[in-house]
């Protein structure tokens, strides 16, 4: 039973490893910047496109942005011969748009799913299988572009698999945005 419990523990720890090796095999930026990734897999990259922020509230603490997420599909054969996709070809192709809310004074955000609105929670491991894990980091490519000053900076939540705190956002993503 240890053995099972420790294989399981190890699997999860592997998994976040391989995810965040995952995202430095794809660009940070494409379009001169304007292209900024916030998730990637399986040659596929999400980039949020911060020409597209739009507000549609501002009552401070309060904000209500929408940005236009792409999907960018990179070349298999240049994988192959290079394991990266950084300096290949790509396609991009769908696009959709995501909304959020912000509530500085708290400092948490809430995105759309539907017509439902969700809580973000700073305090769970986000992986793809039990959700998205590109939500803070379109919310935080979009408040910056809108605002050009950060929404989580610093904040940490408590990452309940690797039982320690960690940043939400971390400092790569504002390198890619320049803040």
């Amino acid at each position: 039973m240890r053995n099972c419990i420790r294989t399981a523990w190890l699997t999860v720890v592997l998994m976040f490893v391989t995810v965040a090796t995952a995202l430095a095999n794809y660009p940070g930026t494409l379009d001169g910047g304007n292209l900024v990734l916030v998730d990637g897999g399986m040659g596929v990259g999400y980039y949020a496109d911060r020409s597209s922020v739009q507000v549609e509230q501002y009552a401070p603490p309060k904000y209500q942005l929408a940005v236009n997420l792409v999907s960018v599909q990179f070349s298999d054969e240049y994988w192959r011969k290079h394991e990266t996709y950084i300096g290949g070809p790509y396609t991009k192709g769908d696009s959709f748009t995501l909304k959020f809310r912000y509530n500085w004074d708290r400092k948490v955000i809430s995105y759309q799913r539907g017509e439902t609105w969700l809580d973000w929670d700073v305090n769970r491991d986000y992986c793809h299988a039990e959700g998205d894990p590109m939500i803070p980091f379109a919310a935080e490519v979009a408040f910056v572009s809108a605002y050009n000053m950060r929404f989580f900076n610093d904040k940490l939540g408590y990452s309940p698999v690797l039982k320690k705190y960690q940043r939400v956002i971390d400092e790569q993503l504002y390198f890619r945005l320049g803040i």
